[in-house]
């Protein structure tokens, strides 16, 4: 629909003052846009919300009642005198007619539309297009995933830098966002540093690797303000539906839940929305893991472990002895090169007996420094792109 929308404006722009002109390229514009180019005009210089096949039938009719107008004024009748005197007169659609240059309301609709600073969709305008494509999504039982970004340390720019900074910085995240999405997404400024991103027709592991992508594109951004350097990241969180919810409001409650946790786990980071207390996507990992308890009033040496599964914020593994809820761990985790292994601190979290001395064991991560979630960050989402069999 844009390609014959910008054809039918630059119509209007291109031959205002020549309508017979205007009437001779705007029909012919490609015949496949049949009664839409049509519909279009008429919205663009009425407002009226027409179906093509209505809006194709309306046009015949206003170049007849123009060519009428003309024959009994004996003068040539412009085509927007004919469009409006056939709307108030002959079928009514219009009571109160407003004139405005359309260049003034093409202005003002975008000003509606689009951010002035980042260039990005409005809040009112995300609010239209989730509205639209989550109903689109539902009745083409589809997948769609949001993302909820937001700026880390935004105020600390604008503290140290200023706020021209600031607005630079904000402009060329969004600028890095838009050039990250696809034509069928959209990305709107939801307020202040806040960045939503819908995505159509995604779910969640490939949501996950568009953010991650735009994540790290943004963390590799370095600018330069009063000949000194400014750097940001950035955190963001991932809801879809219908995983995580089924309406505008649920969506965005769950994604910026998620970003939420992004931050509480040191920021910089993407992560998706989980009902269970689980917020991270699991892979498969069958790595021997050493295991050492933290408990003191126990003399238990260091054991290996098999592993099951890992995410950013936990590992399942398999063991032979048997911890109790609680329990407070050091672990050893093995990660291929380049990442090599990390060690972390974590808390048994989760006990299943599969048969006599055979436990699987559930730890959440607690203490790790910056390059070990880096390192796991990478490996998850590195092992989530590969192709399955």
């Amino acid at each position: 629909m844009k390609p014959i929308r910008e054809a039918v404006l630059n119509c209007i722009y291109n031959y205002s003052d020549d309508d017979d002109k205007l009437i001779r390229e705007l029909e012919g514009i490609t015949a496949d846009a049949g009664g839409l180019k049509y519909a279009i005009f008429f919205n663009v210089l009425t407002h009226l919300d027409l179906a093509p096949q209505k809006a194709q039938a309306y046009w015949q009719s206003i170049l007849a009642h123009r060519r009428s107008l003309t024959q009994m004024l004996g003068r040539p009748v412009n085509l927007r005198t004919a469009i409006c005197d056939y709307f108030c007169s002959v079928d009514r659609s219009l009571e109160n007619p407003v004139f405005i240059d359309i260049h003034l309301f093409e202005y003002k609709l975008r000003s509606l539309r689009y951010d002035s600073l980042t260039g990005l969709h409005t809040r009112n305008s995300l609010d239209d297009i989730l509205s639209r494509e989550l109903a689109r999504a539902k009745r083409y039982e589809t997948e769609l995933s949001l993302i909820f970004f937001d700026l880390d340390d935004f105020k600390y720019i604008n503290d140290m830098f200023g706020h021209l900074a600031g607005d630079m910085v904000l402009k060329d995240v969004s600028r890095i966002i838009k050039s990250e999405i696809r034509v069928e997404d959209s990305a709107a400024r939801y307020g202040g540093e806040e960045i939503v991103v819908v995505l159509p027709q995604t779910g969640k592991v490939e949501g996950l690797l568009i953010a991650e992508r735009m994540r790290k594109k943004v963390a590799a951004l370095v600018l330069e303000y009063d000949a000194r350097k400014v750097q940001t990241t950035i955190s963001g969180g991932l809801a879809n539906f219908p995983i995580d919810a089924d309406g505008v409001s649920g969506l965005l409650k769950c994604a910026d839940n998620a970003m939420y946790q992004a931050k509480i786990a040191g920021k910089n980071l993407i992560t998706e929305y989980s009902h269970r207390k689980r917020h991270y996507l699991r892979i498969n990992f069958f790595e021997t893991i050493q295991v050492r308890k933290l408990d003191f009033d126990n003399h238990l040496s260091e054991l290996a472990a098999k592993g099951k599964n890992i995410s950013r914020s936990g590992v399942l593994f398999e063991s032979g002895e048997f911890f109790e809820i609680g329990t407070k761990v050091q672990l050893k985790v093995p990660l291929p090169e380049p990442d090599g292994s990390f060690i972390v601190i974590g808390r048994v979290v989760r006990i299943e007996v599969i048969e006599v001395n055979r436990y699987n064991i559930g730890v959440s991560f607690l203490e790790m420094d910056q390059d070990a979630k880096t390192e796991l960050a990478n490996y998850v989402l590195g092992h989530l792109s590969l192709p399955t069999n």
